[in-house]
């Protein structure tokens, strides 16, 4: 389950061994626009019941392809780390909820009792509740600028994650 949509997007799983460098960011950046970087990442999911059996897998999942960095990051010795940093802990946060997606769908009574629209209306829930939170996170960071609030966005995610 999901390495098929992994390989459509040419995307790798998160790891706590594998952290991201900018080899990773292969797409074409924009001419315009103050962002720096983006990461692509997905919540990747899928379920399937055998008789009364749940299988759920939730992946969080980075898009090389679609992901890029500016040439005046890369030029910048402190960019290089501090945006490279940003990055990651938007990936990280993808991972915190693929977690808690995990082990939601893991307690859920009888999801096989349930039918497609209901389980898809959760993860589609699951998923909004991370887009928002990675929307506040780059907010309450300024994408990254604030040096202290991004410095306790990372140790808060790091601590979620166990790391």
């Amino acid at each position: 389950m999901l390495r098929s949509d992994l390989a459509a997007d040419h995307a790798f799983a998160w790891s706590a061994a594998r952290r991201l460098v900018w080899s990773d960011f292969q797409a074409s950046p924009p001419a315009s626009g103050a962002e720096g970087a983006r990461t692509a990442y997905t919540l990747y999911y899928a379920w399937r019941c055998r008789g009364r059996a749940f299988e759920f897998r939730g992946i969080a999942g980075f898009r090389p392809r679609s992901s890029w960095v500016k040439a005046i990051v890369l030029n910048d010795p402190v960019q290089r780390r501090t945006v490279l940093r940003h990055e990651q802990t938007h990936f990280d946060l993808t991972e915190v909820h693929a977690r808690r997606m995990r082990r939601y769908f893991g307690g859920l009574t009888d999801p096989c009792g349930k039918g497609d629209a209901e389980l898809t209306a959760l993860a589609r829930r699951m998923m909004d509740e991370e887009r928002a939170e990675q929307r506040r996170y780059d907010e309450e960071t300024r994408h990254g600028l604030l040096a202290d609030r991004q410095t306790a966005w990372t140790a808060d995610v790091s601590r979620r994650l166990g790391l």
